[in-house]
């Protein structure tokens, strides 16, 4: 055993979890620290289960600060109580053991047997695929008391080693109770029975329904929803102005209905919230909500008046107290665990507690680099003991390798010369090959298109995630064929875009499958040279306007006529100097006209500051780093039809005020804008602008998800996602 890493408390569950169910899991491990325990947290991957979510936020903050102490599933660590906090991360969960070893064990079953009669034929196949987990003899514990009851009447659970006593929820905040006021707005959020909220519909006309957080993600699935309803699908931002928003909160459930404790309702009525629940939860909320059936509804919300909305509101804050505040919870605590032992401080250090792992980064052959240097992005900013290897279909492989990443070059099937078969034949032998030499702990694909060979390796080697980084703006009539394989990922990343609001593409309706993070680039602020130094390792006349042409690699669209644009307007101003970026990949090069300089730099963007306009393609990686590095340009969109579709974004910027578009069927357009960019005051417009704009730090976050799926203990994992209604609910 390494010293040091002994723990009061392990807490092993899935790190993406959303919701409530989040909320609580990151609450217990803030609360049982700052109460002096030692915590850690095993991070166990989940089925694939729409929607995609990002690491909860405050598991997240707790990890970064080192508060709680992130646990490597195959290094020794002991504790005196480990907790499996939810089902599902258990379920198909590869058959090596974590090398955790604890003197008691519990697994936290969050939903009645039935729930799970579908995906646990055998609940003691679960017990035991906890047991590997957890290091030590595991009982069940219930969440709540119905569920208790549910197990003891079920005969194949009744008989597995349980503890009576549930696990107690952790509410830690009560507002005050709200002045009472007349019902117009009702909803819920979180969990909870799968049903199209029909009864609501027929309430009244005038009543607004909202659906937050799992309880909108499962009406999106309904096939019919009332007419007034708005949803709001994945984790609310902002729970408190959701719940105060408010005037009732409604939980309706199918008859029949085998019942259990949604954490959600605990937060609304934390929040002094009326709420109608079902009648199935009369005996356990008592006074505390209002227990209804489905057809009473109605009835219900329209008798509601100010006393009795001031009586549950007193009923819920007295029932909470008594049940869930935090005291409660350090109670049960205290009782598993003992009182906290007093410990010297002692750093933890990363030596003492991760092995080395690799990430391996897939890029294809783009007419561009915008794959390869995202991943590169991403793969600069991973933790320590994270090491990222390069298997690449560009011939820019040379970037990466200058970079100081170890990077291998294979070929595409254009630059093979081999028929579309042989190839795929031997790039998935290619990639196999290397996944098996290099060991990675999780596999990174950014492009378009997750070649078949991509994904049979994905299926060869199901031990292990992998990831697509995929961005949007795809054209309105491509990818149909290829955006379903996101199925076959782990996680999906979507980049995001300044001009996201433009996007018209596939992948706009396929929001719910990807996690969203802000703008990808390479390169952090502080790593961009002031202009004096840049323009001087660039030899630059500090008298001279510098100007930028950056058009990448010209292989599948035509910029002469910019090129003959830039030889009339700008070269034969002898105060103007016009560099071209020479392109690494690029398979002619252009014809330019005397006195046009071109250089050979990368990262280009390390010397944005230098030059006082561009003139640009517009692909993701251009785009945002030139608006980000606040250079004036004007947008020449590559509107091939196999590009992304660059004229929207270039549109969006242009209307925001932030560039000029030009497009190569105008060419009067384009020389009108070159024009106007000679106009000192019109930059500095446009720099003002840009100055608004956040710096993306999209690659910061990518590489955290990477992190945290390749540090999660692995699955053995079906093709297929799993549909959210099975993670909690029967069928029917």
């Amino acid at each position: 055993m390494l010293q040091g890493l002994d723990f009061d408390l392990v807490i092993a569950a899935d790190p993406f979890r959303g919701g409530a169910v989040g909320r609580q899991l990151a609450g217990l491990l803030a609360a049982a620290q700052a109460w002096g325990w030692r915590c850690g947290f095993l991070p166990l991957a989940s089925p694939p289960v729409l929607p995609a979510r990002p690491v909860q936020p405050q598991l997240s903050d707790l990890l970064q600060s080192r508060a709680v102490f992130l646990l490597d599933p195959e290094r020794p660590a002991s504790c005196r109580l480990a907790l499996a906090f939810e089902t599902l991360p258990l379920l198909g969960l590869a058959v090596r053991p974590a090398r955790v070893v604890a003197e008691r064990a519990l697994l936290r079953l969050e939903a009645p047997p039935s729930a799970w009669s579908v995906l646990v034929p055998d609940p003691r196949a679960l017990l035991s695929s906890a047991t590997r987990v957890l290091g030590g003899p595991v009982r069940l514990v219930p969440a709540d008391p119905l569920i208790g009851d549910a197990l003891a009447r079920d005969p194949r659970w009744s008989q597995l080693p349980r503890t009576e006593e549930p696990w107690p929820y952790l509410v830690q905040h009560f507002k005050r109770a709200r002045e009472p006021r007349p019902v117009r707005r009702v909803g819920r959020h979180g969990e909870g029975p799968l049903l199209p909220e029909a009864p609501l519909g027929e309430v009244s006309a005038e009543l607004a329904l909202v659906l937050a957080e799992e309880a909108a993600e499962r009406a999106l699935l309904a096939s019919k929803t009332p007419p007034a309803l708005t949803l709001l699908p994945g984790d609310l931002p902002d729970l408190d102005g959701f719940l105060s928003e408010l005037d009732a909160w409604v939980l309706v459930a199918p008859q029949g209905w085998d019942p259990w404790l949604p954490p959600a309702l605990l937060e609304a009525l934390a929040a002094g919230l009326p709420c109608l629940v079902p009648s199935e939860l009369a005996g356990l909320t008592g006074e505390a909500a209002l227990a209804v059936p489905a057809s009473a509804t109605g009835r219900t919300l329209r008798e509601l008046n100010p006393q009795r909305l001031w009586e549950l509101a007193r009923a819920a804050r007295s029932w909470l107290s008594a049940r869930f505040a935090p005291d409660a919870v350090r109670a049960r605590l205290a009782a598993e665990l003992g009182p906290p032992r007093a410990q010297a401080p002692r750093p933890w250090l990363k030596r003492d507690h991760e092995r080395a792992r690799r990430i391996l980064f897939i890029s294809p052959n783009g007419i561009g680099i915008g794959h390869l240097v995202r991943l590169a992005a991403i793969a600069r900013r991973l933790p320590a003991g994270l090491e990222p290897i390069f298997l690449v279909l560009s011939q820019a492989v040379g970037l990466l390798r200058a970079l100081g990443f170890v990077a291998e070059y294979t070929p595409a099937q254009a630059a093979s010369r081999e028929t579309q078969e042989g190839w795929a034949e031997g790039f998935q032998a290619r990639l196999s090959e290397a996944i098996g030499f290099w060991d990675p702990a999780c596999v990174v694909f950014d492009g378009n298109v997750p070649y078949q060979p991509l994904v049979d390796c994905r299926l060869a080697f199901a031990d292990r995630p992998f990831v697509w980084i995929r961005r949007g703006f795809w054209r309105p009539e491509s990818g149909r064929d290829t955006v379903d394989r996101a199925r076959h990922f782990d996680l999906v990343i979507e980049p995001g875009d300044f001009a996201a609001e433009y996007d018209r593409g596939i992948t706009v309706a396929r929001i719910a499958e990807v996690v969203r993070v802000p703008p990808i680039v390479l390169l952090d602020r502080d790593e961009i040279l002031p202009r004096s130094e840049a323009r001087a390792e660039l030899g630059i006349d500090e008298g001279r306007t510098a100007v930028l042409l950056l058009l990448g690699s010209r292989n599948n669209f035509n910029y002469q006529i910019v090129d003959h644009i830039v030889a009339q307007m700008l070269v034969v101003r002898p105060e103007v100097e016009v560099i071209v970026l020479d392109w690494p990949i690029s398979e002619a090069e252009p014809s330019l006209p005397r006195g046009v300089r071109r250089l050979v730099r990368f990262p280009i963007a390390r010397y944005f500051t230098a030059f006082d306009f561009a003139i640009a393609a517009c692909g993701y990686n251009s785009f945002h780093e030139l608006l980000a590095s606040g250079i004036p340009t004007l947008f020449v969109p590559n509107e091939n039809p196999t590009m992304d579709e660059q004229e929207r974004r270039a549109l969006w910027a242009e209307h925001e005020g932030l560039a000029l578009l030009g497009r190569i069927g105008d060419p009067y357009r384009i020389a009108w804008a070159v024009e106007r960019l000679l106009d000192p005051s019109l930059r500095a417009v446009l720099r003002a602008r840009l100055e608004q704009l956040p710096y993306p730090l999209g690659a910061r976050e990518a590489a955290r998800l990477v992190a945290m799926v390749a540090r999660s203990w692995p699955r053995d994992r079906k093709p297929d996602r799993l549909a959210p209604a099975l993670a909690r609910d029967p069928p029917g």
